[in-house]
């Protein structure tokens, strides 16, 4: 696994794990944009997307995971949150993310 595709609104975030994780050989593209995020993963093809639960403009990870993003790409896709509960972890797995981190 070389390409991951973050998805995240907060340039903080987004600038500290991409450093992290460009340290360990991967290679990350981060799209601080939700409604841009089907055309990055689409032209970067990924390995991995790393998905912010709360996403913007109007966006939420549930939305890009069942409706959009499992349509047209079946990649593994892992949720990052602060929010701490057990619904965010049911929904986030029963519309097409298979790990959440909390």
């Amino acid at each position: 696994m070389n390409k991951i595709v973050f998805v995240e609104d907060d340039p903080e975030v987004g600038t500290l794990i991409a450093a992290y994780l460009g340290k360990h050989d991967m290679d990350v593209v981060v799209e601080p944009r939700g409604d841009r995020a089907e055309e990055v993963i689409a032209r970067e093809k990924p390995d991995l997307v790393l998905l912010d639960i709360m996403l913007r403009p109007a966006r939420t990870e549930w939305t890009l995971c069942a409706r959009d993003l499992r349509g047209q790409w079946q990649g593994p896709i892992v949720l990052l949150t602060s929010l701490d509960s057990d619904m965010n972890h049911i929904l986030s797995l029963g519309d097409g993310a298979p790990a959440i981190i909390f």
